[in-house]
């Protein structure tokens, strides 16, 4: 794991590093409470405290890591600074719960999607804030990739609640896979103490 700890790191002095060189290192700009970004703080924290929840907590705003790689927004050529940074940050927040399955037989839960709903629309609601009081764009709550026709309290609404929604949908799919794996492998074993030698 110290390795996990000074990947994330690296990962965010390299981002820091490239808004400090070109002197943009603002809270509007630089964006250092970006959820991904959140999450690899919380990487670097979970090495000292090594909480339970936080994993599941780390998985669940990690998932935002996937959608990042599916649909890129703003995001700088491959041998960019930031390009590189973008790679490392997003790899980084995929690998990490396979890791912690390997390592420490973490697996995302039910009671953790909904702990990690709950956090999310602290996260949304402070971000949506800071955004009203200082211009920033986190979350993408300003300046939207999508649904540009909605509202901005529709807008809001629809990110708390579907993305909340969307962790328990998660952990219901990887709780039926699961199921489906055992179901399967006890069969299997079954048959194998059932066959005569």
């Amino acid at each position: 794991m110290l390795g996990i700890l000074i990947f994330a790191v690296v990962q965010r002095i390299v981002s820091v590093s490239y808004y400090l060189i070109i002197g943009e290192f603002t809270v509007t700009d630089s964006l250092p409470l970006h959820i991904c970004r959140l999450v690899c703080y919380l990487i670097i924290i979970q090495f000292f405290i090594k909480k339970k929840w936080l994993d599941q907590v780390i998985f669940y705003f990690g998932l935002f890591a996937y959608a990042s790689f599916v649909y890129p927004v703003g995001i700088s050529p491959a041998l960019h600074m930031l390009g590189m940074s973008f790679f490392m940050l997003h790899s980084l927040i995929i690998v990490y719960p396979i890791i912690r399955y390997f390592t420490n037989g973490f697996v995302p839960s039910l009671r953790g999607a909904f702990q990690s709903a709950i956090l999310f629309a602290v996260y949304l609601t402070g971000m949506q804030l800071l955004n009203n009081a200082i211009g920033s764009n986190y979350f993408y709550t300003e300046d939207r990739p999508f649904m540009h026709d909605l509202s901005d309290p529709v807008y809001f609404f629809l990110n708390m609640f579907g993305i909340g929604i969307g962790f328990v949908i998660v952990a219901l799919i990887i709780r039926l896979s699961i199921n489906l794996f055992n179901s399967r492998k006890n069969k299997t074993e079954n048959k194998k103490e059932e066959t005569p030698v």
